[in-house]
């Protein structure tokens, strides 16, 4: 089994984020492994373009070194960062598509300059870039990705990216970026200042409420990925649904300000619905 020089810092990366479900101990080992580098380079970039204050310049700089490489992944030049001499050796094994990280990469960089949507079809196409390939990865670790396969998945990971905005609302606003789109600030006569105070009105309620219907939709297209998997694979995506729909209740059933604090699941609400998977078919 192929050596990755960089696995330690990923195993650190992972347990840093313990709400990361993709690298499972469900996986077998070799999936696992290569899920958690795969996650190494989304989480770095995703922090370079997310955290802390560096300007946007500088954001977009350290960021490319990753775009470059990536450029250099069907071609015979060694990678120049560790990381990637990883996913070069991930991508041949399991023939994962370079766009895939490519596409990821245009969601960082986007998050860097972007910080505003019109309407519902510019944030879904940005969650095409920022989540979708994600899914698609892990199904094409584990050789299930046909079209219909991702289709599915895309539905699933775009409800994902969706939870984490509304859970989100707050934090994003003080790093400069609102997710819920323009179309929806008029439509439910929101204000950008509602959330600078943390003032959740009625009007905020009945946004909440189209918003976790929207995800709901989503869940619903693509819960038949499911059924077309087997093994592993397929309990670690029945965990995954069922924790999202259990999400959704929570957020759908609570009252309490979703500027100042949302729902979040426990460790107990994982385990249990593992147990659940485990025991119903």
């Amino acid at each position: 089994m192929q050596h990755y020089i960089t696995l330690n810092d990923s195993r650190n990366i992972k347990l840093h984020y313990e709400n990361f479900p993709v690298a499972s101990l469900l996986f077998p080992k070799k999936q696992r492994d290569a899920a958690m580098i795969l996650y190494n380079y989304a989480r770095t970039c995703d922090d370079i373009a997310d955290e802390g204050v560096l300007t946007s310049e500088e954001r977009l700089s350290q960021l490319k070194p990753f775009a470059d490489n990536i450029k250099h992944l069907n071609t015979n030049k060694t990678p120049s960062l560790p990381l990637f001499v990883d996913i070069k050796h991930i991508c041949k094994e399991f023939a994962i598509e370079k766009n895939l990280l490519s596409r990821l990469m245009q969601a960082f960089e986007q998050d860097v300059y972007k910080k505003r949507y019109r309407n519902m079809g510019e944030l879904i196409n940005y969650c095409k870039k920022a989540a979708c390939p994600a899914g698609q990865m892990i199904l094409t670790l584990f050789n299930n990705h046909s079209k219909i396969n991702i289709r599915l998945s895309n539905h699933l990971c775009i409800a994902l990216a969706m939870i984490g905005m509304l859970q989100d609302i707050h934090e994003d606003y003080l790093k400069g970026r609102i997710y819920i789109p323009k179309d929806d600030f008029k439509k439910f006569s929101l204000t950008e200042k509602d959330i600078a105070n943390k003032n959740y009105t009625k009007k905020w309620q009945l946004f909440k409420d189209v918003w976790l219907s929207r995800i709901s939709d989503h869940l619903k297209q693509g819960e038949a990925l499911e059924e077309n998997l087997t093994g592993r694979l397929r309990l670690q995506i029945k965990v995954l649904k069922n924790t999202s729909n259990l999400i959704v209740n929570k957020l759908k059933n609570s009252n309490t300000n979703i500027f100042i604090q949302t729902p979040k699941l426990t460790k107990f609400d994982w385990g249990y619905q593992f147990l659940l998977a485990l025991i119903k078919p």
